[in-house]
């Protein structure tokens, strides 16, 4: 596969697990009320896994664009003595 089709399946990924972590977040803040129900208790488990992958894709996201991230970090360095 090639690097622009990776990085753009891992892109959709994080888009798609941001999405769903997002849903999570509303349901568990504003429609759910306080306290234990299963309902509730369903939706915290997802949103604590959702949140796991989403770590795990911005990591490897990051380990793949590490050279990239170099570079414009000692671009953005360089600039700063001007």
């Amino acid at each position: 596969m090639r690097k622009a089709d990776w990085n753009y399946w891992l892109d959709l990924l994080m888009g798609l697990i941001a999405l769903i972590l997002a849903v999570s977040s509303f349901l568990l803040w504003v429609v759910l009320p306080r306290g234990y129900f299963p309902s509730r208790a369903l939706w915290v488990g997802i949103h604590k896994w959702v949140g796991l992958a989403l770590s795990i894709a911005v990591i490897i996201h990051l380990i793949r664009h590490r050279r990239w991230l170099v570079r414009a970090t000692r671009q953005h360095i360089g600039r700063k003595g001007e």
